[in-house]
């Protein structure tokens, strides 16, 4: 008669139904089999990779997706190697978790989005995993890299009429070039493609945008090699109607002034932004919301990099025709001034002299003008200062030379003629423009000699000779005031002292006693009073990793010491600690919004470096440990 079979008396029940040729050995090896081959197979894990596309234009990009798939329950993380030609930025990951016969099957996908810096053909991979000693691997993938679309610079157009606030008004409005479907778009042009040397050429970078943005955009200002920099505050901000789609404009403008003539690329800009990302929720099936984080749109969005195209310009040199010989490099419009702060003065005393330029141009580099030196007179350098405006994004303002003057002699001085010359790009000829002289009259001296008759002291003058008696130590004609031998104990000093430090000393004591009793109860406070020694110790760590070009240990125990240090200070579990709960009380503390920016910044890189540790080099690890401890620093003081 059949019998169920029971777990537990596996053995004894089992014997009453089963056949008699079936020994209890053989089944016993069945049982093991099965579980072997089941852990074999739990064991099993695979990895993909694959890209949206395989050809791009040089100002696209595409998204890479690396999927590691097994029914274990920790997945390890696969290897990025460096990506040659491309700049990655992490799109962040998602989960998928099935279970089907008892198999619980796990697939972790992570996304990048790569944008080209050069065009040409490139192969991304081969992405590996390393688990139990073996190694799995995907790719590589060939992708291709066209030249992005022709699109030249041009000159400025005057702006047309609308009915929504414009840009400021101006001698010109730039027309944009827009892509049709463009949601998000930037450009950059400059107001003239060929100038002078030392001329300013101003740079325009527009960010246009017609839906919202989940965090502040990343801009990446485009490399300017070759020329002399000025940012151009403030920022513009205005609505544009293009192609009849409205548009928030931003406008952020620098100054250059090409250091040399020939022709230079202005390199592209970069700037990346986080936008809504609706296709998740529009997919065919409504069972796929399951396989990412429904949150995760919300915490993110969906990153999109934008770049503009490099722009060339066309740097003349200065004409040699007509170049007056005291010309120093000035370009520009200016004029000249000069004035003294007396004009009659004894002699040996000094007269301040100061020569002021003001005009239109690179105002740093205005050099000092020449003048001739007057006979019977020391001429000192006191330095100069600068006053600079911006006013209509135009470099302008004045520069002072300052210079002391000390006549040597009773008569009459002239100081000049002061000449400048300087290049006008507009008329494109030099200008040269002369002052004075400023005449000074000089009178002797009132003063007796300090110098006894007979006796001559060359190169010093009355002044120098007489800081000279400062250094005389002369005998002492009064006694000093004596004190009498019969004062009270009580009003020494040394014996007061004496008798309080006892007290402060058992003050001291108490006060400590408080502190260690306070560390052996309040857990809170013990943490508080530890996380900056914690904290400088796994950065002296992660700096003797940095040294052993461990990338990857590096951020790690970066990420560590940031993190942990944030959680001691907030008396926060370390098991349940995140970076979101992180911000979260940081921003219920009271935390800027600008340093939680650099923390999630920093979190980002360390994140970054555990997936792509290959594009990482000593100088970027170097900048990342001075910002940890400048953030913990900052945390310490807030």
């Amino acid at each position: 008669m059949y019998k169920p079979c029971s777990k537990v008396l596996l053995y004894s029940t089992c014997q009453e139904w089963m056949p008699g040729s079936v020994s209890m050995k053989k089944i016993i090896l069945i049982l093991l089999f099965i579980f072997t081959t089941t852990i074999s197979y739990a064991e099993d894990i695979s990895i993909s990779a694959d890209v949206d596309k395989q050809e791009i234009s040089l100002d696209g990009q595409l998204a890479l997706t690396i999927t590691v798939t097994g029914n274990v329950s920790n997945i390890p993380e696969p290897h990025i190697p460096r990506l040659d030609g491309f700049t990655a930025y992490s799109s962040g990951r998602s989960q998928n978790i099935s279970i089907i016969n008892g198999q619980v099957t796990s697939s972790v996908s992570f996304t990048y989005v790569l944008v080209p810096n050069a065009e040409g053909d490139y192969t991304l991979g081969p992405f590996t995993i390393d688990y139990n000693g073996k190694t799995y691997s995907a790719g590589p993938i060939n992708i291709k890299v066209i030249p992005r679309t022709a699109r030249q610079p041009r000159p400025p157009q005057p702006q047309a009429p609308s009915t929504y606030p414009q840009a400021p008004t101006g001698r010109y409005q730039h027309e944009p070039r827009q892509r049709p479907g463009k949601e998000l778009f930037i450009e950059t042009y400059v107001d003239k493609l060929r100038a002078y040397v030392n001329e300013q050429i101003t740079l325009t970078f527009a960010f246009y945008q017609s839906v919202n943005l989940f965090e502040n955009p990343v801009y990446t200002p485009a490399s300017t090699t070759g020329f002399w920099k000025e940012d151009m505050p403030p920022q513009k901000k205005y609505y544009k109607v293009i192609n009849g789609k409205r548009y928030l404009v931003t406008e952020i403008k620098t100054a250059l002034f090409a250091t040399s003539p020939g022709e230079f690329t202005i390199g592209p800009a970069r700037l990346k932004a986080s936008v809504e990302d609706l296709q998740r929720f529009s997919s065919r099936s409504p069972f796929d919301i399951f396989d990412n984080d429904p949150f995760s749109m919300f915490k993110r969005g969906k990153p999109i990099i934008l770049t503009t195209d490099p722009i060339k310009v066309e740097i003349l040199p200065l004409p040699e025709e007509n170049k007056p010989v005291d010309f120093k490099g000035d370009v520009g419009s200016f004029d000249i001034s000069a004035k003294v702060d007396k004009y009659t003065v004894e002699e040996n005393q000094p007269v301040s002299l100061k020569i002021k330029i003001k005009g239109k141009g690179n105002i740093k580099t205005i050099s000092s003008p020449m003048f001739p030196k007057p006979d019977n007179v020391k001429l000192y350098d006191s330095g100069s200062s600068e006053n600079i405006s911006k006013s209509d994004y135009v470099v302008q303002g004045e520069k002072v030379f300052e210079k002391v003057v000390i006549p040597q002699k009773a008569g009459t001085i002239s100081i000049g003629p002061i000449r400048y010359s300087y290049f006008d790009p507009i008329a494109k000829k030099y200008v040269k423009k002369k002052i004075g002289p400023i005449t000074i009259d000089v009178t002797k001296s009132k003063e007796q000699p300090a110098v006894p008759t007979g006796i001559s002291l060359p190169g010093l003058t009355k002044e120098e000779v007489k800081l000279l008696k400062k250094d005389i130590c002369y005998i002492k004609i009064f006694p000093p005031h004596l004190k009498s031998r019969h004062s009270f104990l009580y009003k020494n000093k040394i014996f007061l002292a004496l008798n309080i430090l006892p007290l402060l000393c058992l003050i001291f004591l108490y006060i400590y006693e408080l502190h260690r009793k306070r560390l052996k109860t309040d857990i809170g406070y013990a943490r508080a009073r530890r996380a900056r020694g914690l904290a400088s110790k796994r950065l002296k760590e992660a700096k003797d990793i940095m040294q052993k070009q461990n990338v990857k240990g590096f951020y790690a125990e970066i990420y560590r010491a940031v993190i942990e240090y944030i959680a001691d200070r907030l008396n926060v579990p370390h098991p349940s600690i995140t970076k979101d709960v992180l911000e979260k009380a940081l921003q219920e503390k009271g935390y800027s919004n600008q340093n939680i920016e650099k923390l999630r910044a920093l979190f980002d890189t360390c994140d970054m470096a555990r997936f792509a540790s290959g594009r990482f080099t000593k100088e970027d690890m170097h900048k990342t440990l001075e910002e940890a401890a400048e953030i913990i620093a900052e945390l310490e003081r807030s």
